[in-house]
C-alpha cells in the first residue's frame, strides 16, 4: 500500500529542498553516481574493451550515419542504416582475416617443405654475396658455417624449440578466439549505439553542459576530433602506405608480395613501426638475390613513410584539434604501451584534453598577468 505524502512538509513538494541540506545532497549524489559508474565498469570485465571500441567506431561512423539518413528516407531506415554500417565493418575485419588464415595455411605447406629441404641440403649461398663492396669474406664465412651445411641448418632448426612453438600457436589460437568474441560484442554494441544515436547524443550534450558548462562542450569537441583524426591518421594512412609500398613489392618480385603488403599496412598504422616491416621485406628480397630491387624498394618505401609520418599524419590527427605533433606522437606511443591497441585512440584523446587544460590555464594566467601589469 502506497502512502500519500503530507503536503504540510515543504521538502516533499516538487522542486523544494530542505534548507541547508542541498549542498550535502549534491555531493552525496555525485559520490553515489561515481560509485555506480565505477562498479558498472568493473562488472563489465573484459567487455570494457568492446564498449570502448564500439564508442570509437561510433564516433568515427557518425558522420556517415547522418549522411545516409539524409538520403535514405525509408520507414525502416532507422534500423537498416546502422545494420548496414555494422555489416560493412564486420566484413572489413572478417574478409581480410579469413584471407590471412587461408594464406597462412597454404604457406604452411611450403614452409614445411622448405624446412625439410634446408635440413637435408642446407641453404645455398645467394649470388649477391659475391658482389658485396666490403665484408665479403666475413659474410661468406658466416653463411658457410651457419647455413650452407645441412648439419648447421639442422642445428638451427633445433634451436627453434618445436614444443615452445606449438605452445605459442595454441596461445595464439586462444587469443584469436577471444578477439572474435570481443569483435562480436563490439559490433553488437555499435549497432545499438548508432540506432539510438540522436537520443544518446542529445542526452550526452545536455549532461556535459550541466556538469562542465561551455568548457565541457569544448572538451567534447576535442575528444571527437581526436578520435576521428586518429582513425584517419592511423588506420587510413596505414592502409594507404601498405597499398603503395605493396605495389613496389610486386614490381620488385618480392616473395608473397600480397602478404608482405598486408603486414606492412598493419605495421604502418603505428608510427615508425612501418619501417620494421619494410626492413623485413627488403631482407627477403635480398635473400632472393635481387640487390637492385631491394635497394629501390628501401628508398621508395622510406620516402613514402617519411612523407606520411611527418606531413600527412600530423595534419589529420592534430590539425583539427590544434594539437602539436609531439603531443600526438607521445599520446600514440604511450597509449599503445599502456592500453594496448585501444591506446592508439585513448592516448591522443587524453593528450588532447591535457593540451586543452594547458590552453585554459595559460590563457587565464596571461590574462591575470596583463591585468596586474595594467
Amino acid at each position: 500500500m502506497q502512502s500519500t505524502p503530507d503536503p504540510s512538509l515543504p521538502y516533499l513538494r516538487p522542486n523544494v529542498h530542505p534548507p541547508g541540506r542541498r549542498p550535502f545532497q549534491f555531493w552525496a549524489q555525485g559520490v553515489l553516481v561515481a560509485i555506480i559508474v565505477g562498479l558498472t565498469l568493473y562488472t563489465l570485465g573484459r567487455f570494457r574493451v568492446a564498449l570502448l571500441w564500439s564508442a570509437v567506431l561510433g564516433v568515427t561512423c557518425w558522420p556517415l550515419m547522418i549522411w545516409l539518413q539524409q538520403r535514405w528516407t525509408s520507414r525502416h531506415a532507422a534500423t537498416l542504416i546502422p545494420a548496414s554500417i555494422v555489416a560493412a565493418i564486420g566484413l572489413a575485419f572478417v574478409v581480410p582475416t579469413g584471407f590471412l588464415i587461408g594464406a597462412a595455411a597454404s604457406e604452411a605447406k611450403d614452409g614445411s617443405a622448405w624446412v625439410k629441404q634446408i635440413m637435408t641440403e642446407g641453404v645455398p649461398q645467394p649470388a649477391w654475396l659475391d658482389r658485396l663492396p666490403w665484408g665479403k669474406a666475413q659474410a661468406e664465412s658466416w653463411w658457410a658455417n651457419n647455413l650452407a651445411q645441412p648439419d648447421s641448418a639442422r642445428e638451427l632448426v633445433r634451436h627453434l624449440r618445436t614444443e615452445q612453438s606449438l605452445g605459442a600457436i595454441e596461445h595464439l589460437g586462444h587469443d584469436v578466439a577471444n578477439r572474435l568474441v570481443l569483435l562480436t560484442f563490439t559490433l553488437l554494441i555499435l549497432f545499438f549505439l548508432l540506432r539510438s544515436g540522436p537520443r544518446l547524443t542529445n542526452g550526452l550534450d545536455l549532461l556535459i553542459w550541466r556538469l562542465f558548462g561551455p568548457r565541457g562542450r569544448m572538451a567534447q569537441q576535442q575528444i571527437v576530433g581526436a578520435v576521428r583524426g586518429s582513425m584517419a591518421g592511423l588506420v587510413l594512412v596505414g592502409l594507404g602506405e601498405g597499398l603503395i609500398i605493396g605495389l613496389s613489392y610486386v614490381v620488385a618480385g618480392a616473395p608473397q608480395p600480397l602478404l608482405l603488403g598486408i603486414f606492412t599496412a598493419l605495421a604502418s598504422m603505428i608510427p615508425m613501426l612501418g619501417s620494421v616491416a619494410v626492413a623485413l621485406s627488403v631482407a627477403l628480397i635480398l635473400i632472393k638475390g635481387s640487390v637492385v630491387a631491394a635497394a629501390c624498394v628501401a628508398v621508395f618505401a622510406g620516402v613514402v613513410l617519411f612523407l606520411a609520418d611527418h606531413f600527412i599524419r600530423p595534419v589529420l590527427i592534430g590539425g583539427s584539434i590544434r594539437l602539436p605533433f609531439v603531443w600526438v606522437l607521445l599520446g600514440i606511443l604511450g597509449g599503445l604501451e599502456t592500453w594496448g591497441l585501444i591506446g592508439l585512440f585513448a592516448g591522443p584523446v587524453l593528450m588532447a584534453l591535457a593540451h586543452l587544460c594547458w590552453r585554459f590555464g595559460s590563457t587565464r594566467a596571461n590574462g591575470e598577468r596583463q591585468a596586474l601589469d595594467a
